[in-house]
Parts: C-alpha cells; structure tokens; sequence
C-alpha cells in the first residue's frame, strides 16, 4: 500500500500557482513602474488576455514638523494585458491601465465595516464621505494639491519574458520591463518618466493541493514630474504567496507584497516602504477563464492604501 500511495504522489498533477494581479494603489505612486505579477511558466506558442480591475480606498493625515501629507481618495485602475509566448521560451506582453482618483463610493460601507468588527476608523472619522483630497506640503511649501477628479490613460508597459527552468512542478522566467509615459503626471495617471525593471517570477507545486510563488523586482526610475525632488533612482520589490486548491476550480490564496521608498528623505509612513497582505482566491472555468477575486489589507498600517479590491479575469490559448 505504501508503494501505491507514493506512486500515486508522483503521478497526481501538482497545484498551479498564480499570484494576484494586485498594485500598491497609493495615488502618490501612480505611474511609477513597479512591475505587475509576470508569469513564471511560459507556455509555448500561446496568447493570453487579461483584464484586471484595483478599487481602493486611503483616508490619512500624517505630519511631521517638515512635512504634511493628506490623502483621502479612491482609486480604480483598470488594466488590459495581451500577451504572446513561443516554444524558443520567449514571451512579450503589452499592459495598458486606465486610472480614476476621486471622491467614489466606498467611505460608507467602509466606516459601517469598522464599526461592526469593532476596528479603529483613524482619520476616517474627521474626513467627509466620498470627498477628494490630496495634498503634501513640505518645508512650508506646497508641493502637490489635488481636490478634484482625475482620470485617464496610464503609464502602459511592456514586458519582455523568458523561461529559466520549466518542470511539471517548478517554473522560472526572467522578464524585462519598460514602463513609457503615455499617462500625465498631473491626472495622477502616470509619473512622467520611462522605468526600466528587471524580474524574476517562479512557481513550485508542492502537491496535488498546495503551491508556492513569488516574484523579485528592481526598477530604476528615471526623472519624474510629481516630487521629483524626493524621487529614489532605484525601487525594490517583490511578492511571496502561497494557494491551496480548495474545490474543483477553486483555488485559495494568500500573498504578501513589499516595496521599498520610492520618494527618499521623507519621515512620513505613506512616502515609505510599505507591506500590503492580499487574500482571496481564483475560480477556474471549464471554458478556459480564470477569475480572480481579492481584498488587500496594509500590514505596515498608512504605509499604502487602507484596503483595495481586487478582480481579475484571464484566459490562455493557442
């Protein structure tokens, strides 16, 4: 029986691991080319397509005796990525965003979340629901000030992959990222700069149940139009998540995301690093689809935005 039961092991298909399509949605960081989750397994001679969708919501109020920054604001970034693979083990894809940072909807629901788990409202309960406003003063001066709607076509990417190791169980690719500034600093759509970043994505199946994945990222941004002065040449960051598959299609996740200062000098936790949770989990349809379906929580608390919705809908043929 043993024999059998080991037998069994080796022959059972291993767990697919595939990380959230999440971002930090600090509005303070839009356009900045922090990669996107980049697949580890590149299939050969396939197309994908993929739409995502981040909602979040950020009410704060830091300060320090130099600087000051509020920010009260929701955001939604839309995102479509079409991708192409080869069997050389090559790939490239093209990601083009659509960002809103407003007054939106969530305020309400949120502060009756809190309340009802008994958790702290923190700036939230001095701000007015459904209200936009960001603005950073630093050293007397005011270096940003947004108190309107702002929207439109983001920073677009493009990524170029190739596979390092590809098993039944494990998987690795390297990719190369060219972030281009089709957005405007201004709108909060894009940073004004190109970012050039370089990653690395794997993926190991632990069992017929359980995976393992995670992504490494360094960016080097170039000059931007929003805080230039207090901008980082280099950014890193990276994800670690793990999936359990659950039922038929469905697969429970949980990944972490960090990322180091993108703005230097700065005393204030929201121009910091930050490390954001994202748990949830993705539904597989016999049609192909892959639905995915998330709430990202910040685990160092103002580091990013108070919570983010994440959805995602993706599909591969060839």
């Amino acid at each position: 029986m043993k024999q059998i039961a080991i037998a069994l092991l080796l022959i059972a298909p291993l767990a697919e691991a595939d990380p959230f399509p999440t971002r930090d949605l600090n509005p303070l960081l839009a356009g900045y080319g922090l990669p996107s989750a980049l697949p580890a397994r590149i299939a050969g001679n396939s197309w994908s397509i993929a739409t995502d969708l981040n909602w979040a919501s950020t009410a704060l109020v830091q300060g320090t005796d130099s600087e000051h920054v509020t920010v009260d604001a929701e955001t939604r970034e839309a995102r479509v990525t079409l991708g192409r693979s080869w069997s050389s083990g090559f790939a490239a894809q093209l990601e083009i965003p659509y960002r809103y940072t407003g007054g939106g909807v969530l305020d309400e629901a949120i502060d009756s979340w809190h309340d009802f788990f008994g958790l702290p409202q923190g700036a939230r309960s001095m701000m007015p629901h459904d209200r936009i406003r960001i603005a950073y003063q630093r050293a007397g001066e005011t270096l940003l000030d947004v108190d309107s709607s702002v929207s439109g076509l983001g920073d677009a990417s493009l990524d170029f992959g190739y596979s390092l190791h590809s098993t039944s169980a494990t998987a690795a690719a390297a990719w190369l990222s060219i972030k281009v500034p089709t957005g405007d600093a201004d709108q909060l759509t894009g940073s004004g700069a190109t970012d050039l970043s370089l990653s690395v994505a794997g993926e190991h199946g632990l069992s017929d149940r359980w995976s393992v994945f995670g992504q490494a990222n360094v960016t080097w941004l170039g000059d931007g139009d929003r805080l230039a002065q207090l901008q980082s040449d280099v950014v890193w960051s990276g994800f670690a998540g793990v999936g359990w598959h659950a039922w038929r299609g469905l697969r429970l996740k949980a990944q972490v995301d960090t990322h180091s200062a993108v703005f230097e000098d700065s005393d204030l936790d929201f121009l910091g690093e930050a490390v954001v949770l994202t748990f949830g989990g993705d539904y597989r349809f016999e049609s192909g689809w892959r639905l995915d379906v998330a709430v990202s929580e910040d685990i160092a608390v103002e580091s990013s935005s108070d919570v983010v919705f994440v959805f995602g809908l993706r599909r591969s043929w060839e």
